[in-house]
């Protein structure tokens, strides 16, 4: 019994040291095992005891789960364990770990490396500064955003370029410059007058802003000391143009003195308001008395009839008039109106090209007389008759002296209407220039009836030759009065 109980135990032994490495199957056998031979030694005492183990049939079995990964869960021992495999660190429960372990952040059992963590960022597993999509993080890994971080400013997460509780940032740091043409020192715009470089040139600012004004003298427009004409002035380098220069004002080219339009003579021509004026005539003279009014339009005398000027046209005031020598004296109308007996120019001057008057009038009656001779007073009474249908002057009855005239107009018709097609003037040809005679002024010329029929054909029809009297442009006589403008004669 001794012996044989030894030997089971023996056997037992052998049996459990091999339970370890084999399967679960194996086991079973060898207590199957143990138990014969239990038996085998209590019933048979005799039987001498082998020190050899009892001989097993090898089964086929699943191998345990060892330090492996099945199924993204790490096992020990065929049981899920904590552990490191393949560089991948697993927990308790054999999944890839998440969180902090040893003071290290991992995701999914790696260390956290350049990555954000719950918002946080981290590097070699630890919470750390750096940018991470273009997102700046601190030292704690705090999103940086509305604060300075190692002496900048962010927002979002970026360095900010933009204004900020009234401070002006660039890449993060306040600007001091010029930017959007606005001068800023220390993020803030400069206050008062300062000089700065902006588009390669020298521009002043005044409270940050570029600067449009007078300065030390200098007229300054959007920062830039200015060149040009601005206002009627005309300037260079930000100061008045001394002296006389032209410039171009409205497409039209004026003259200036010293930086302002020039009014005066300038190499013997006339000069208003920094435009040349023409010269009308050297020769001329009121044909009634005329006033003369200023620059602002205001009375400051009056002309005599027959006074000897100097006028020029252009000036939007008027014409100009000045002495013989060449002295302003005012402005006056170049005509005395439309209305009544009136329509008539305002000075004669032989330089004119138009030299002939016509007989205006809205009377159906006129009379004038022709002096034939100046010395004798001799004359010719001129009387002129009218008569008016509807469509015009149907009849013209002319005496002159011994002569007379009917003139009967013709007339058209269709289904639109009734027109007249003939006409007939009285006016004046060959005026010759005024003479004086006795302190009156007299045009020689001679009064014709100008006729054209419905074919265009001009005819004319002498009157009298012989001299007018100045009146006769400028008062008129009974029912009209002579007139064109501008007056002329040779």
């Amino acid at each position: 019994m001794t012996a044989s109980s030894q030997s089971a135990s023996t056997s037992d032994r052998v049996q459990t040291t091999s339970t370890s490495e084999s399967s679960s199957s194996e086991q079973v056998t060898a207590k199957q095992n143990v138990s014969v031979s239990s038996v085998s030694a209590t019933t048979t005492t005799t039987t001498t005891v082998s020190s050899k183990p009892a001989a097993t049939t090898p089964t086929k079995v699943a191998p345990v789960k060892n330090n492996v990964v099945v199924a993204g869960v790490y096992y020990l021992n065929d049981k899920p364990a904590a552990g490191t495999y393949h560089g991948v660190v697993y927990g308790k429960d054999g999944k890839p770990f998440n969180g902090t372990q040893k003071k290290l952040m991992y995701v999914a059992g790696i260390i956290a490396n350049k990555r954000l963590v719950n918002g946080k960022y981290y590097v070699g597993g630890k919470l750390s500064q750096g940018v991470y999509e273009g997102k700046q993080y601190d030292e704690h890994g705090e999103f940086v955003d509305g604060g300075y971080f190692n002496g900048y400013y962010y927002a979002n997460g970026v360095k900010l370029t933009g204004t900020h509780g009234g401070i002006y940032y660039q890449a993060g740091k306040p600007f001091s410059g010029v930017m959007s043409n606005v001068l800023y020192h220390n993020g803030r715009r400069y206050a008062g007058y300062h000089t700065a470089k902006f588009n390669n040139v020298t521009a002043l600012f005044k409270d940050g802003r570029l600067s449009t004004g007078t300065r030390n003298g200098v007229y300054y427009k959007s920062g830039k000391a200015f060149s040009g004409v601005l206002n009627n002035k005309l300037y260079k380098a930000g100061r008045k143009y001394a002296g006389y220069h032209f410039a171009t004002v409205n497409y039209a080219s004026k003259l200036f003195r010293n930086g302002s339009l020039f009014t005066g003579t300038y190499h013997k021509s006339m000069y208003e308001a920094g435009q040349k004026l023409t010269l009308v005539s050297r020769k001329a003279f009121p044909v009634k008395n005329t006033v003369l009014t200023n620059a602002a339009g205001k009375r400051i005398g009056t002309l005599k009839t027959g006074t000897s000027v100097i006028i020029y046209s252009g000036s939007q005031r008027g014409m100009l008039v000045t002495t013989m020598a060449g002295k302003r004296l005012g402005y006056a109308t170049e005509s005395y109106g439309i209305d009544g007996p009136n329509i008539v120019s305002t000075f004669y001057y032989p330089e004119s090209n138009l030299h002939d008057l016509y007989l205006i009038s809205d009377k159906s009656t006129v009379q004038l007389d022709i002096m034939t001779n100046l010395k004798t007073k001799q004359k010719t009474h001129v009387a002129v008759t009218t008569k008016r249908g509807n469509s015009g002057i149907d009849t013209i009855k002319i005496k002159a002296g011994r002569k007379s005239i009917n003139w009967l107009a013709k007339y058209q018709s269709n289904q639109y209407g009734r027109w007249q097609v003939t006409g007939g003037t009285i006016q004046t040809e060959h005026t010759a220039a005024p003479i004086k005679y006795h302190g009156k002024i007299y045009f020689k010329t001679t009064l014709i009836f100008q006729t054209s029929d419905e074919h265009y054909k001009i005819t004319k029809t002498k009157l009298v030759t012989g001299y007018v009297p100045l009146s006769y442009l400028s008062t008129g006589f009974k029912g009209g009065v002579f007139a064109y403008n501008p007056l002329g004669g040779k």
